[in-house]
């Protein structure tokens, strides 16, 4: 019988576990942007600095809720280099559309949604 407890509970305790894990990421404090001149070379003294928790927020919200572009990417130089908490992005935002890249992964892209780029394009 206590075996049986055991394996029922078991996956439960795993997953709250992950989910408590997952969500201590966000804990970041300030969201760095600088506006880049190539891939490896940033504009010079071009850092903007957002430290509000709405704004923060934002960015986090609209980064993690990005969609996947399937296939391997061939971009262009990025306009903007994102660091939010340990994690760093390129991004590429119009108007209407906005795109982001891991920079531990640079063969894979995400689409922001049309709400995010429009909030973020606010900032900008």
């Amino acid at each position: 019988m206590r075996k049986w407890i055991v394996k029922l509970f078991l996956p439960f305790v795993l997953l709250f576990v992950l989910i408590g894990c997952s969500k201590s990421s966000d804990n970041t404090e300030k969201v760095n942007v600088y506006k880049m001149v190539s891939f490896s070379l940033t504009e010079k003294d071009s850092l903007i600095t957002f430290s509000d928790s709405k704004v923060i927020k934002v960015f986090i919200d609209a980064f993690n809720n990005a969609k996947r572009v399937p296939g391997v990417v061939d971009v262009a130089e990025p306009e903007y280099k994102v660091e939010l908490g340990d994690k760093k992005y390129f991004l590429w935002i119009r108007q209407e559309s906005g795109t982001i890249m891991n920079l531990n992964d640079r063969n894979t892209v995400y689409t922001l949604s049309k709400s995010s780029v429009k909030t973020i394009n606010e900032f900008f």
